[in-house]
Formats: structure tokens, sequence, C-alpha cells
């Protein structure tokens, strides 16, 4: 049997701040999709790039840009970067269901390069105006927060997150005013960031019960567009803290009787490795400089 221990091992977080996208891109086959890769000031003059690979520092550069706002074309994927806007494009074309995979937003910088993961799927009825993560889990008694993407044009369409497995009856929990002001019913709240082109919702003091199946969705004339998402809530199986500047770091949670060692189960951001990795997942929370690991399923 062996003995299941927390290391707080913490290096250098690949994708801090400095990037941010949408956690998932979805096409179809024989289809494109894009990924816009935003990024903070001070970051114009920089390399950007799209890898492919689950580690961002062992990942194969598909397509890089310049020092120049010229966009980039290899192959079936390009890239063009907008200095003005802060805002680097992706677009990856005639998809491939071998396609699939973890790629990152990447940025050059001296040392570790910063970048952010993008999980792809390829699939019949994949492409979608609005995209969201397949699965998200929760600790009982405290919160997860899911971040939906949706496409130009529907800024000041009205968002909403509803509850229940059949798409045209679930029940709406929360809609937001087509604005872009934070709406809060009970436990759940929601907010809409039209620069960024996603909603966010979080769900707050968590119960076993709330674990479902879930929707991101849009209202429009006819048929709202909307992407499905599993809620699962799990115990809190251990919460880690730690001090000042380590916001910015790895957590993991590993098995074995040596942190150096040991076989990593989950880590942030992002999920872990397969096999048990998938019944636990870590949940942060920067403003209390603690890390809570939960186990699900």
């Amino acid at each position: 049997m062996h003995l299941l221990l927390l290391f707080p091992l913490l290096f250098r977080l690949s994708g801090s701040s400095a990037v941010v996208t949408c956690p998932e891109a979805r096409g179809s086959p024989q289809g494109s999709l894009t990924v816009k890769c935003r990024y903070d000031p001070g970051w114009e003059s920089h390399v950007k790039y799209w890898c492919r690979g689950a580690d961002l520092r062992s990942c194969k550069t598909l397509v890089r840009a310049p020092e120049s706002q010229w966009g980039k074309k290899k192959s079936s994927v390009s890239i063009r970067d907008d200095r003005t806007r802060r805002v680097f494009t992706v677009t990856m074309e005639k998809l491939r269901r071998q396609d699939a995979d973890t790629y990152w937003c990447g940025i050059e910088r001296s040392g570790s390069d910063r970048g952010v993961p993008v999980k792809v799927t390829v699939g019949p009825g994949s492409s979608a105006d609005v995209t969201g993560p397949e699965e998200v889990t929760g600790p009982e008694q405290g919160s997860l927060t899911v971040q939906c993407c949706y496409d130009p044009g529907w800024e000041p369409y009205v968002k909403y997150w509803c509850r229940g497995a059949d798409w045209n009856k679930c029940q709406i929990l929360v809609r937001t005013t087509g604005s872009e002001l934070e709406v809060r019913e009970d436990r759940v709240s929601i907010r809409d960031n039209h620069t960024s082109h996603t909603f966010t919702v979080t769900m707050e003091k968590l119960r076993r019960e709330d674990a479902d199946t879930y929707w991101c969705g849009i209202e429009k004339a006819g048929s709202d567009p909307g992407v499905r998402v599993k809620v699962a809530v799990g115990p809190v199986v251990a919460q880690c803290r730690y001090g000042p500047r380590w916001e910015a770091h790895v957590q993991r949670w590993c098995e074995g009787a040596g942190g150096s060692g040991c076989a990593v189960l989950v880590q942030s951001p992002g999920p872990g490795p397969k096999g048990k990795g998938k019944r636990s997942a870590v949940y942060i929370s920067p403003e209390e400089r603690a890390f809570t690991v939960a186990v699900h399923g």
C-alpha cells in the first residue's frame, strides 16, 4: 500500500497572467478553428508562438510571429500578432481528428517562456458559437468557476447558466442583462466580458447535490447556442497554505514516500497526468494563498 503524501512542489509557472485565452477550442474535421491569445502591456515586441504538447518546456513549435505584426503561416496553421490590441491570433485549418491535443499560446522571453494551455478538440459538431470546459470539479463547501467563450458578435446578447441533462428543458439559474455587470442569484453569479468574449460563472458553497449537467448558453431568436459542462463535487482531502510570492507557481498533489520521486496525480493549472489524477482536482485561492485538493468519482 502506498502512502499518499502532499508535497508543496512549486516551480515557476509557465502560464502566468502575461498571456490569457480560453482553455478550450473546438473544430470539425476539415474545418477550422481560431484561438485569440491576449497579453499584458510590455510584451508587444516579444516573439509569440503556438506549440503542441502537454508541457510548454518541451512542446513542438508549429508557427511563430517574429517581431512584426504580419501574419506568418506554416502548412495549415497561421499566426498574427496585433500589438495595438495586444492579442495574437492562431488559426488552424483543414482540421484532422489527430490534431486533437494540448497546445500552448506562448511568448518567448529570457529564462522561462510565458504561456497558457489550450485543449483542442476535433469532432463532428464540435464547431460552435460558444465553448467551455467539458468538466469542472469543486470542493464541498467551496466554490468553482466556469469560463465560457463565445465568438465576436455575441457581445450584447444575454448569457446564462442552466442545469439539466436536456438542453431544451434545463433550468436557468442565472443570466446576464446583456451588459458586463455581475448578476448574482442565490449561490451562483455570472459576469460577461465583452472585450475577451468570455462569460464567467461562479458557484459557491458547493453541496454534493450540486453535481449535475449544466450548460453555458446564449439567448437568441430561434435555437440558443450552448455548450454542456459536467459539474462534480468532491470532499476536501487537504488544504495547503503557502507564503507570499508563491502565487504564480504550480501546485501539485502526488503519491509516494519521497517528494522528489512521487507520482504526480494532479496539478494546477490544467489537468494532471492520466490515471488517478482523473479523480483528483486542485483549487486555487490566491487571495488566501492556499490550494485545496478534492477527490471525486
